[in-house]
């Protein structure tokens, strides 16, 4: 019976740490926007500033999916463009004191177990597609993550460790262009 408690723990640990590091995804879009009309895009200027090699992979993630719906990418006359946002943050977790009755149910009390804190890192990114004449926004995506750790310093090291979070958010927040399902 004891491997069996022991092996349902385990599979509730492994349940709730998958559900923490999933993505989340928001998608709208303006109702009375026709995006099928639009067949060009270019990148809003300036781009925000960051890791460069973090900003290539968006790019390069946002550019893909845009090809994959059939705009093409122009340096004039854009009929969209497209602007996005990244960010990381951590914020500092706190388990309070619970009780653990480890040593059966002899003793009422338990024996308590002394606070516990951990650092948790989210990533976020925000994708904009704009009507070039009117600037409004007809388009947005946004996608947070819980990210293994914080930056570390290097910038090299820091782009392979969100490069295939931001290749499925990016692939997640298109798959619902030009309209949210």
């Amino acid at each position: 019976m004891k491997p069996m408690k022991t092996l349902f723990i385990t599979l509730l640990v492994v349940i709730g740490t998958v559900s923490v590091n999933a993505q989340k995804v928001k998608v709208g879009a303006d109702a009375a926007v026709d995006a099928s009309k639009y067949k060009t895009y270019a990148w809003s200027k300036p781009m925000p500033p960051g890791n460069p090699f973090v900003q290539q992979t968006i790019i390069q993630s946002i550019e893909q999916a845009l090809a994959a719906k059939g705009l093409t990418k122009v340096e004039e006359n854009p009929d969209i463009t497209i602007a996005f946002y990244a960010a990381a943050n951590a914020d500092i977790q706190i388990g309070y004191p619970n009780w653990s009755h480890a040593m059966g149910s002899s003793l009422s009390t338990g024996i308590g177990v002394d606070s516990q804190t951990w650092v948790v890192s989210k990533g976020m990114l925000v994708v904009d597609i704009a009507d070039s004449g009117t600037k409004s926004t007809i388009w947005r995506g946004s996608a947070t993550h819980t990210l293994e750790h914080g930056p570390t310093g290097n910038p090299m090291k820091d782009a392979k460790t969100v490069e295939k979070p931001i290749k499925k958010a990016v692939e997640k927040m298109f798959k619902q262009y030009p309209r949210p399902s």
